[in-house]
Protein backbone atom coordinates (compact mmCIF):
# COMPACT_ATOMS: atom_id res chain seq x y z
CA UNK A 1 0.00 0.00 0.00
CA UNK A 2 2.17 2.60 0.75
CA UNK A 3 6.65 2.88 0.77
CA UNK A 4 7.31 2.91 4.67
CA UNK A 5 9.71 5.69 5.57
CA UNK A 6 12.35 3.36 7.65
CA UNK A 7 15.39 2.14 7.70
CA UNK A 8 15.62 -1.60 6.26
CA UNK A 9 18.33 -4.08 8.33
CA UNK A 10 20.40 -4.15 4.88
CA UNK A 11 20.54 -0.74 5.05
CA UNK A 12 21.90 -0.94 8.67
CA UNK A 13 24.03 -3.74 7.86
CA UNK A 14 25.61 -1.83 5.00
CA UNK A 15 26.13 1.41 6.75
CA UNK A 16 27.85 -0.59 9.33
CA UNK A 17 30.14 -2.33 6.63
CA UNK A 18 30.80 0.89 4.61
CA UNK A 19 31.83 2.16 7.96
CA UNK A 20 34.13 -0.65 8.98
CA UNK A 21 36.66 0.10 6.36
CA UNK A 22 37.29 3.78 8.03
CA UNK A 23 38.48 6.30 5.20
CA UNK A 24 39.81 9.68 6.63
CA UNK A 25 37.70 12.75 5.49
CA UNK A 26 40.50 14.59 5.41
CA UNK A 27 42.30 12.94 2.60
CA UNK A 28 40.30 14.01 -0.25
CA UNK A 29 38.73 11.07 -0.50
CA UNK A 30 35.08 12.46 -0.75
CA UNK A 31 36.15 15.67 -2.07
CA UNK A 32 35.27 14.45 -5.75
CA UNK A 33 31.65 13.23 -4.51
CA UNK A 34 30.87 16.70 -2.86
CA UNK A 35 31.80 19.05 -5.57
CA UNK A 36 30.72 16.50 -9.38
CA UNK A 37 27.43 15.38 -9.88
CA UNK A 38 26.50 11.40 -10.23
CA UNK A 39 26.60 10.37 -13.20
CA UNK A 40 24.01 10.06 -15.41
CA UNK A 41 21.76 12.15 -13.33
CA UNK A 42 19.70 15.64 -13.79
CA UNK A 43 18.10 18.23 -12.24
CA UNK A 44 14.21 17.07 -12.21
CA UNK A 45 12.84 20.52 -14.45
CA UNK A 46 9.57 21.45 -11.42
CA UNK A 47 12.81 21.99 -9.14
CA UNK A 48 15.79 23.14 -10.30
CA UNK A 49 18.22 23.40 -7.87
CA UNK A 50 19.96 26.25 -5.17
CA UNK A 51 22.89 27.69 -7.10
CA UNK A 52 26.17 25.96 -5.51
CA UNK A 53 25.27 22.85 -4.32
CA UNK A 54 26.17 19.08 -6.33
CA UNK A 55 23.72 16.67 -6.94
CA UNK A 56 25.22 13.74 -4.87
CA UNK A 57 22.62 10.96 -5.00
CA UNK A 58 19.46 10.37 -7.37
CA UNK A 59 16.82 7.45 -8.23
CA UNK A 60 13.91 7.32 -10.53
CA UNK A 61 10.93 5.25 -11.22
CA UNK A 62 8.69 5.18 -14.00
CA UNK A 63 5.56 4.38 -11.78
CA UNK A 64 6.10 4.23 -7.43
CA UNK A 65 4.63 5.58 -4.51
CA UNK A 66 5.59 7.46 -0.93
CA UNK A 67 3.71 8.50 1.77
CA UNK A 68 4.61 12.23 2.50
CA UNK A 69 4.03 13.84 6.07
CA UNK A 70 1.26 16.49 5.97
CA UNK A 71 1.23 17.28 9.65
CA UNK A 72 3.26 17.61 12.37
CA UNK A 73 5.14 14.87 14.76
CA UNK A 74 3.59 13.26 17.54
CA UNK A 75 5.49 11.69 20.07
CA UNK A 76 2.85 9.80 21.97
CA UNK A 77 2.72 6.04 22.16
CA UNK A 78 3.42 4.71 18.36
CA UNK A 79 5.39 7.81 17.52
CA UNK A 80 4.15 9.04 13.80
CA UNK A 81 3.38 12.01 11.81
CA UNK A 82 -0.24 13.18 12.54
CA UNK A 83 -1.10 13.21 9.11
CA UNK A 84 0.66 12.38 5.81
CA UNK A 85 -0.55 12.38 1.86
CA UNK A 86 -0.15 9.30 -0.36
CA UNK A 87 0.78 9.93 -3.89
CA UNK A 88 1.84 7.32 -6.97
CA UNK A 89 3.13 8.19 -9.81
CA UNK A 90 6.67 8.60 -11.61
CA UNK A 91 8.74 9.36 -8.63
CA UNK A 92 12.61 11.30 -8.55
CA UNK A 93 14.72 11.45 -5.48
CA UNK A 94 17.38 13.81 -5.43
CA UNK A 95 19.86 14.47 -2.76
CA UNK A 96 21.87 17.48 -3.07
CA UNK A 97 24.64 18.82 -1.11
CA UNK A 98 25.24 22.53 -0.34
CA UNK A 99 28.70 23.70 0.61
CA UNK A 100 29.01 25.04 4.28
CA UNK A 101 28.44 29.12 4.49
CA UNK A 102 24.22 28.61 3.46
CA UNK A 103 21.44 28.13 6.16
CA UNK A 104 18.83 25.51 5.62
CA UNK A 105 16.07 28.60 6.08
CA UNK A 106 18.19 30.19 2.46
CA UNK A 107 18.00 26.74 0.48
CA UNK A 108 14.32 25.53 1.09
CA UNK A 109 13.09 29.29 1.12
CA UNK A 110 14.55 29.09 -2.38
CA UNK A 111 12.80 25.98 -3.93
CA UNK A 112 9.39 26.89 -2.42
CA UNK A 113 9.63 30.11 -4.06
CA UNK A 114 11.07 28.65 -7.36
CA UNK A 115 8.17 26.42 -7.38
CA UNK A 116 5.58 28.71 -6.37
CA UNK A 117 6.29 30.67 -9.37
CA UNK A 118 4.94 27.40 -11.33
CA UNK A 119 1.52 27.38 -9.52
CA UNK A 120 2.54 25.00 -5.90
CA UNK A 121 0.99 25.61 -2.89
CA UNK A 122 2.54 24.53 0.51
CA UNK A 123 0.40 21.62 2.05
CA UNK A 124 2.21 21.78 5.45
CA UNK A 125 5.71 22.96 6.29
CA UNK A 126 7.96 22.46 9.61
CA UNK A 127 11.05 23.50 11.65
CA UNK A 128 12.68 21.79 14.37
CA UNK A 129 12.74 18.44 15.79
CA UNK A 130 9.42 19.25 17.80
CA UNK A 131 7.40 19.59 14.42
CA UNK A 132 9.57 17.47 11.89
CA UNK A 133 11.06 15.02 14.33
CA UNK A 134 14.54 13.58 14.99
CA UNK A 135 16.08 12.16 11.38
CA UNK A 136 16.93 8.83 13.35
CA UNK A 137 14.31 9.05 15.48
CA UNK A 138 11.89 5.38 15.22
CA UNK A 139 8.93 7.41 13.84
CA UNK A 140 6.44 5.65 11.36
CA UNK A 141 7.65 7.75 8.59
CA UNK A 142 10.83 9.63 9.38
CA UNK A 143 13.29 11.35 7.09
CA UNK A 144 15.97 8.47 6.66
CA UNK A 145 14.24 6.80 4.33
CA UNK A 146 15.09 4.60 0.53
CA UNK A 147 15.80 7.96 -0.70
CA UNK A 148 18.67 9.26 0.97
CA UNK A 149 20.19 5.52 0.49
CA UNK A 150 19.55 5.38 -3.59
CA UNK A 151 22.51 4.44 -5.68
CA UNK A 152 24.90 3.73 -2.77
CA UNK A 153 26.05 0.72 -4.38
CA UNK A 154 26.05 1.68 -8.08
CA UNK A 155 27.49 4.72 -7.19
CA UNK A 156 31.08 5.45 -7.09
CA UNK A 157 32.83 3.71 -3.53
CA UNK A 158 32.71 7.53 -1.64
CA UNK A 159 29.56 8.00 -3.10
CA UNK A 160 28.32 4.73 -2.04
CA UNK A 161 29.71 5.41 1.25
CA UNK A 162 28.47 9.08 1.97
CA UNK A 163 24.12 7.50 1.07
CA UNK A 164 23.37 5.93 4.05
CA UNK A 165 25.45 8.56 6.35
CA UNK A 166 22.74 11.82 4.78
CA UNK A 167 20.38 13.09 7.91
CA UNK A 168 22.52 11.33 10.20
CA UNK A 169 23.65 14.10 12.69
CA UNK A 170 21.02 16.54 10.72
CA UNK A 171 20.33 19.93 12.64
CA UNK A 172 18.42 22.86 11.83
CA UNK A 173 15.95 20.85 10.25
CA UNK A 174 13.47 21.98 7.95
CA UNK A 175 10.64 20.28 5.72
CA UNK A 176 7.90 21.57 2.79
CA UNK A 177 5.62 19.53 1.41
CA UNK A 178 3.90 21.31 -1.69
CA UNK A 179 1.18 20.27 -4.40
CA UNK A 180 -0.29 21.28 -7.93
CA UNK A 181 -3.57 20.04 -8.50
CA UNK A 182 -6.48 18.18 -6.50
CA UNK A 183 -7.40 14.28 -6.07
CA UNK A 184 -5.61 11.59 -8.05
CA UNK A 185 -3.86 13.92 -10.66
CA UNK A 186 -1.98 16.13 -7.86
CA UNK A 187 1.52 16.69 -8.13
CA UNK A 188 3.76 16.75 -5.24
CA UNK A 189 6.73 17.94 -4.37
CA UNK A 190 8.25 17.15 -0.79
CA UNK A 191 11.66 19.12 0.73
CA UNK A 192 13.35 17.79 3.03
CA UNK A 193 16.77 19.95 4.36
CA UNK A 194 19.00 19.57 7.27
CA UNK A 195 22.84 20.59 8.03
CA UNK A 196 24.99 17.86 8.87
CA UNK A 197 27.24 17.83 11.96
CA UNK A 198 28.49 14.74 11.91
CA UNK A 199 27.12 11.84 13.14
CA UNK A 200 27.57 7.99 14.06
CA UNK A 201 29.52 6.92 11.13
CA UNK A 202 32.90 8.34 12.28
CA UNK A 203 35.48 9.91 8.93
CA UNK A 204 32.16 9.22 6.96
CA UNK A 205 29.84 11.19 8.79
CA UNK A 206 33.47 13.97 9.32
CA UNK A 207 33.27 14.36 5.06
CA UNK A 208 30.12 16.38 5.01
CA UNK A 209 29.84 18.52 8.29
CA UNK A 210 28.88 21.56 7.87
CA UNK A 211 27.10 20.91 4.62
CA UNK A 212 23.38 21.88 3.81
CA UNK A 213 21.88 18.46 3.01
CA UNK A 214 18.10 18.35 0.75
CA UNK A 215 16.44 15.91 -0.14
CA UNK A 216 13.76 16.58 -3.10
CA UNK A 217 11.10 14.40 -3.51
CA UNK A 218 8.93 14.61 -7.07
CA UNK A 219 6.05 12.68 -7.35
CA UNK A 220 4.15 13.57 -11.08
CA UNK A 221 1.06 11.94 -11.62
CA UNK A 222 0.94 9.30 -14.34
CA UNK A 223 -0.66 6.20 -15.51
CA UNK A 224 0.74 3.13 -14.64
CA UNK A 225 2.00 1.05 -17.65
CA UNK A 226 0.36 -2.22 -17.86
CA UNK A 227 2.90 -5.08 -18.70
CA UNK A 228 1.02 -7.93 -16.37
CA UNK A 229 -0.88 -10.57 -19.46
CA UNK A 230 -4.28 -11.31 -19.16
CA UNK A 231 -4.03 -15.48 -17.64
CA UNK A 232 -6.20 -16.92 -20.71
CA UNK A 233 -8.21 -19.81 -19.09
CA UNK A 234 -6.46 -22.97 -20.42
CA UNK A 235 -3.15 -21.26 -18.88
CA UNK A 236 -6.22 -20.93 -15.68
CA UNK A 237 -6.89 -24.76 -15.83
CA UNK A 238 -3.23 -25.93 -16.88
CA UNK A 239 -2.23 -23.79 -13.17
CA UNK A 240 -5.01 -25.23 -11.09
CA UNK A 241 -3.91 -28.79 -11.95
CA UNK A 242 -0.65 -28.53 -11.50
CA UNK A 243 -0.61 -26.84 -8.50
CA UNK A 244 -3.83 -25.79 -7.25
CA UNK A 245 -3.60 -22.18 -7.75
CA UNK A 246 -3.23 -19.72 -9.91
CA UNK A 247 -2.16 -16.32 -9.34
CA UNK A 248 -3.98 -13.34 -11.64
CA UNK A 249 -2.91 -9.94 -12.21
CA UNK A 250 -5.29 -9.14 -14.43
CA UNK A 251 -7.69 -7.35 -12.02
CA UNK A 252 -7.30 -4.05 -11.14
CA UNK A 253 -8.56 -1.68 -8.08
CA UNK A 254 -8.09 1.53 -7.24
CA UNK A 255 -5.37 1.99 -3.80
CA UNK A 256 -7.64 0.93 -1.04
CA UNK A 257 -10.79 0.39 -3.19
CA UNK A 258 -12.47 -2.89 -3.58
CA UNK A 259 -14.19 -2.17 -6.89
CA UNK A 260 -12.84 -3.26 -9.95
CA UNK A 261 -11.83 -1.22 -12.86
CA UNK A 262 -13.03 -1.89 -16.34
CA UNK A 263 -9.37 -2.81 -17.48
CA UNK A 264 -10.13 -6.50 -15.16
CA UNK A 265 -12.59 -6.78 -18.12
CA UNK A 266 -9.91 -9.15 -20.43
CA UNK A 267 -9.02 -11.06 -17.40
CA UNK A 268 -12.82 -11.87 -15.61
CA UNK A 269 -13.99 -13.09 -19.30
CA UNK A 270 -11.03 -15.58 -19.16
CA UNK A 271 -12.16 -16.84 -15.54
CA UNK A 272 -15.82 -17.13 -16.49
CA UNK A 273 -14.89 -19.45 -19.83
CA UNK A 274 -12.84 -21.74 -17.43
CA UNK A 275 -15.26 -21.58 -14.74
CA UNK A 276 -18.38 -22.26 -16.79
CA UNK A 277 -16.25 -24.89 -18.90
CA UNK A 278 -14.88 -27.18 -15.86
CA UNK A 279 -17.68 -26.78 -13.16
CA UNK A 280 -14.62 -26.52 -11.35
CA UNK A 281 -15.62 -25.19 -7.85
CA UNK A 282 -12.40 -23.17 -6.39
CA UNK A 283 -11.77 -20.38 -3.75
CA UNK A 284 -11.63 -16.79 -4.84
CA UNK A 285 -8.74 -15.43 -2.57
CA UNK A 286 -7.77 -11.82 -2.43
CA UNK A 287 -4.18 -10.52 -0.81
CA UNK A 288 -2.07 -7.33 -0.12
CA UNK A 289 0.94 -6.12 0.28
CA UNK A 290 2.34 -6.08 3.98
CA UNK A 291 2.35 -1.95 3.79
CA UNK A 292 -0.42 -0.59 6.27
CA UNK A 293 -2.08 -2.34 9.84
CA UNK A 294 -3.20 -6.18 9.27
CA UNK A 295 -6.65 -6.07 9.84
CA UNK A 296 -7.15 -3.10 7.12
CA UNK A 297 -5.62 -5.39 4.57
CA UNK A 298 -7.42 -8.52 5.99
CA UNK A 299 -10.59 -6.36 5.46
CA UNK A 300 -9.90 -5.16 1.98
CA UNK A 301 -8.54 -8.48 0.51
CA UNK A 302 -12.05 -9.73 1.79
CA UNK A 303 -14.03 -7.48 -0.36
CA UNK A 304 -12.10 -7.84 -3.77
CA UNK A 305 -12.20 -11.10 -3.40
CA UNK A 306 -16.21 -10.94 -2.93
CA UNK A 307 -16.26 -8.09 -5.56
CA UNK A 308 -14.30 -10.22 -7.88
CA UNK A 309 -16.82 -13.38 -7.42
CA UNK A 310 -19.65 -11.05 -7.87
CA UNK A 311 -18.67 -10.43 -11.04
CA UNK A 312 -18.18 -13.25 -11.85
CA UNK A 313 -21.54 -13.97 -11.01
CA UNK A 314 -22.71 -11.43 -12.72
CA UNK A 315 -21.47 -12.92 -15.98
CA UNK A 316 -23.19 -16.07 -15.87
CA UNK A 317 -21.12 -18.37 -13.16
CA UNK A 318 -22.83 -20.20 -10.89
CA UNK A 319 -22.80 -18.48 -6.97
CA UNK A 320 -22.23 -21.83 -5.66
CA UNK A 321 -19.25 -22.65 -7.42
CA UNK A 322 -16.80 -20.23 -5.75
CA UNK A 323 -16.06 -19.19 -2.19
CA UNK A 324 -14.41 -15.67 -1.13
CA UNK A 325 -12.01 -14.89 1.45
CA UNK A 326 -9.15 -12.46 1.76
CA UNK A 327 -6.04 -13.60 3.52
CA UNK A 328 -4.31 -9.96 3.25
CA UNK A 329 -0.88 -9.82 3.65
CA UNK A 330 -0.13 -13.70 5.00
CA UNK A 331 0.61 -15.56 2.07
CA UNK A 332 3.58 -13.55 0.62
CA UNK A 333 4.23 -14.51 -3.13
CA UNK A 334 7.56 -12.13 -2.43
CA UNK A 335 9.36 -9.92 0.11
CA UNK A 336 7.60 -6.86 0.67
CA UNK A 337 11.11 -4.71 1.31
CA UNK A 338 10.65 -3.25 -2.56
CA UNK A 339 7.89 -1.98 -4.49
CA UNK A 340 8.81 -4.96 -7.09
CA UNK A 341 7.92 -7.57 -4.32
CA UNK A 342 4.97 -5.64 -3.53
CA UNK A 343 3.00 -5.53 -6.75
CA UNK A 344 3.69 -9.32 -6.80
CA UNK A 345 1.79 -9.72 -3.55
CA UNK A 346 -0.71 -7.32 -4.29
CA UNK A 347 -3.16 -10.50 -6.50
CA UNK A 348 -6.30 -12.57 -6.77
CA UNK A 349 -5.99 -15.99 -6.93
CA UNK A 350 -7.99 -19.24 -7.78
CA UNK A 351 -7.55 -22.03 -5.61
CA UNK A 352 -9.45 -25.37 -6.36
CA UNK A 353 -11.73 -26.37 -3.24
Amino acid sequence: MTRAFALTAAVLALAVSLGAGSVSARDGYYEEALSKDMAGTKDHPWTGRYGGSTLLLQSTAAFDELTLPAGPAEFKGDKRFTKTVRAEGQVTRTVYAVPPGRSTLEVIRNFEEHLRGQGFGVVFSCSGTDECGQPFKELKYHWNNKASHVSGGAASSARGRLSPTVFDGGRDIRYALLSKGDGPGAAYVALFVARSEGGSHGDISKALTGYVLALVEVVQPGVMEQRIETVKSEAIAAGLQNKGAVALYGLFFDTDKAELKPESEPQLAEMVRYLKTSKAKVYVVGHTDSQGKLDYNLDLSDRRAKAVAAALVARGVPAGQMLARGVGPLVPAAPNSDEAGRAKNRRVELVLQ
